[in-house]
């Protein structure tokens, strides 16, 4: 009765358990199997599997050798633990199975059968291998990553580094496993941003920073930083650390931003970074007003000169020497800059006087202005500086530069080498603009006048022509002089179009009076021709239209160009003055005696007149100073075969010298100031009657 109940409880238990029971003969025959293990090999009953296998080593194991060594190890130990094997379902589907089993032997002392368990182990061992695949590609990524990775564990150790490490901070890892990691990496005046950085990734987060870490050799090393902490479970374990090398990536933001900030040719700081330190150096001297913080304004004097005739090479060659001597010039705290061109700008900054200031702006213009060997020649372009003493009471920067720029073209118009803005600079820079706009305006509605000055024969004292000269009579400002907005003219190019208008109103109005008087037939216009004009294409093509529209006799009209047109391009003006003289028209060479014309260029000049400046003619009260002068240049006309024309006589004195002096003309306040054509008329009419 009890071993009746003893098989019930044994069968129950072998039926019902979860694990799948066998019992197989040494040769690989099924002799029993509980509905657990039918089910782990997809069969639908024990019965169906027992009848399915025959041998079992070659229908169930993936790997029949399995089989054998099972059976080995039961037949040595009696036993089987854990033995884990690849086995094919009815399906044949492949699982992972693992069997506990031991020998059971007969009564004769062999072994009648095995008996054991199997468990489905496929989920766990898939599990091992996702988990041995991940620990592949962390040792790979970590071994073999160019980048520098390194463990520490929470008490600051190193746990390992992977070569990357060892290459970027030149330790080893088995010189630095176990020890700490900051006192050999990380800069004295980095370890507080080190502390800040570790608390932050041990409370979870993970942190990304550019910063500077220390090589074995004491180098420093620009380093992208990425740190986050290492979970196992709920805790954190430890930190990882990735270091990217951006030493060549910082490298060559330095080159992009030092280029985007300094000049390429001189290396000296640009406009940009120029007008920083500037707006720097305000906020400084507003706090130390008992200073004088400055800006001066450079601009070599004959750079295009340079450029032109010794070519951009020698240029550029000029420009970094003359970047190198103001280098020189300045202190640590002070600022050159190249803005462009051949225009440079400095900041000096607290200076204690004025007189100092000064002191130092003189010796830079003084080291200018000696000469610069270059290329094989000695070069003397010279300097204009313009200064604004003191900027405490400038609001910026664009400001303070644009009077020391005003203050610096002051210096070049005026040859003074140096030159102090002042406000009165700024209000009559405004008036020019004013005034250069209105010039535009009534140019463009002719709105100018001409006023003619009657040029006489000094023998006879007859009218020989006149000299037609341009008035401006503004309507609030009144009767604007000539030398107040010519020059305005040259140098905004109005000059070009104005001189048109003077030639082709000139002309109209000897040609009307030679109509209308019969004593002006035989009169003469001149009109000036500024070097602007002259150096513009189209001007001995528009004469020939005015002359050929006003049916005008060529020799009526006389061309006065200064000696600086004729010297300004030698060959070209020779080639304009000769077409001029084809058209018939008469050239004169105006203030004659105050240029630097030789007797060799006047030789090859198709020249008319040679004008005498009225400067010679003024100082006749001191014939030793002036009257050798004038009767050189008498003598000069005449070797040439040139008539004379002397300006500026003033009284009969003057008159009676010039015709000792047998000059041909003469034209000044004595006959007659500058009139509008109205009192010209009369004019005529009255040397008519002489």
């Amino acid at each position: 009765m009890t071993t009746h109940i003893a098989h019930q409880q044994y069968r129950s238990i072998f039926e019902n358990a979860v694990e799948g029971i066998f019992l197989t003969t040494p040769d690989g025959r099924y002799l029993d199997v509980n509905p657990a293990l039918a089910t782990i090999y997809g069969f639908a009953s024990p019965g169906d599997l027992i009848a399915h296998f025959r041998d079992i080593k070659q229908q169930l194991y993936v790997e029949p050798e399995r089989r054998d060594q099972f059976v080995r190890l039961l037949e040595r130990d009696d036993k089987v633990v854990g033995f884990e094997s690849q086995v094919r379902k009815k399906n044949g589907e492949i699982i992972w199975i693992t069997e506990n089993a031991r020998a059971v032997y007969g009564s004769n002392g062999a072994i009648a059968y095995y008996e054991g368990t199997v468990m489905d182990i496929t989920a766990r061992k898939n599990a091992e291998t996702d988990l041995e695949v991940q620990r592949a590609y962390f040792s790979q990524l970590f071994a073999n990553s160019p980048q520098a990775i390194v463990i520490i564990d929470t008490r600051r150790n190193v746990v390992n580094c992977n070569r990357g490490f060892e290459h970027l901070f030149g330790y080893r890892a088995i010189d630095i496993v176990g020890f700490g990691m900051r006192a050999l990496i990380v800069p004295e005046e980095l370890q507080t941003e080190c502390e800040q950085l570790r608390n932050a990734i041990l409370e979870g987060a993970t942190v990304q920073c550019e910063t500077l870490r220390r090589h074995r050799d004491g180098t420093l090393i620009p380093v992208d930083m990425i740190g986050f902490p290492i979970w196992v479970g709920p805790a954190i374990n430890g930190i990882i650390y990735i270091y990217q090398d951006i030493s060549e990536r910082k490298s060559f933001e330095q080159q992009i931003t030092h280029q985007a900030f300094h000049d390429a040719l001189t290396g000296l700081p640009n406009r940009t970074l120029f007008a920083e330190r500037l707006e720097r150096a305000l906020e400084r001297s507003r706090r130390r007003p008992e200073l004088f913080f400055a800006v001066l304004m450079i601009d070599l004097n004959k750079f295009k000169a340079v450029n032109d005739t010794l070519g951009h090479s020698t240029g550029d060659q000029l420009l970094i020497e003359v970047a190198r001597r103001l280098s020189l010039c300045v202190r640590a705290v002070d600022t050159v800059a190249r803005l462009g061109g051949d225009e440079f700008a400095i900041i000096l900054e607290e200076f204690p006087s004025k007189k100092e200031l000064l002191k130092a702006a003189r010796r830079m213009h003084s080291i200018l202005c000696e000469p610069f060997c270059l290329c094989g020649n000695e070069l003397l372009p010279g300097a204009s500086i313009g200064i604004v003493p003191k900027i405490a009471d400038y609001t910026s920067a664009d400001d303070v530069l644009r009077d020391a720029d005003i203050a610096m073209y002051r210096a070049k118009q005026g040859g003074k080498g140096m030159v102090l803005f002042d406000k009165r600079m700024h209000r009559e820079l405004i008036e020019s603009i004013n005034l250069e706009a209105e010039l535009r305006e009534v140019l463009a509605k002719d709105g100018l006048t001409l006023h003619y000055q009657p040029i006489v024969t000094v023998a006879d004292e007859q009218l020989e022509g006149f000299e037609a000269l341009v008035r401006w009579d503004h309507p609030l400002r009144g009767m604007i002089p000539p030398d107040r907005f010519i020059p305005l003219a040259e140098e905004t190019g109005l000059i070009v179009d104005l001189g048109k208008w003077v030639i082709g109103e000139a002309c109209r109005k000897l040609k009307s009076w030679q109509e209308n008087l019969a004593s002006a037939h035989h009169l003469t216009m001149s009109v000036n021709v500024s070097i602007r004009q002259f150096g513009k294409p189209g001007l001995v093509e528009h004469i020939a239209e005015v002359l050929r529209q006003q049916q005008l006799n060529p020799a009526c009209l006389k061309i006065e160009v200064t000696e600086s047109v004729l010297m300004h391009d030698v060959g070209r003006t020779v080639t304009e003055l000769n077409r001029l003289r084809a058209l018939g028209v008469q050239i004169a060479i105006d203030d004659f005696g105050t240029g630097y014309s030789s007797l060799s260029y006047l030789r090859r000049m198709p020249i008319d007149h040679l004008k005498i400046d009225r400067s010679f003619i003024s100082g006749f009260d001191d014939p030793e100073e002036n009257d050798q002068i004038v009767r050189s240049i008498i003598s000069l006309a005449r070797s040439l075969g040139l008539g004379v024309v002397a300006e500026g006589v003033e009284n009969r004195s003057q008159l009676e010298r010039l015709r000792a002096l047998n000059c041909d003309k003469a034209q000044g306040f004595m006959f007659s100031r500058p009139v509008d054509e109205n009192k010209a008329m009369e004019l005529i009419g009255k040397f008519s009657q002489l």
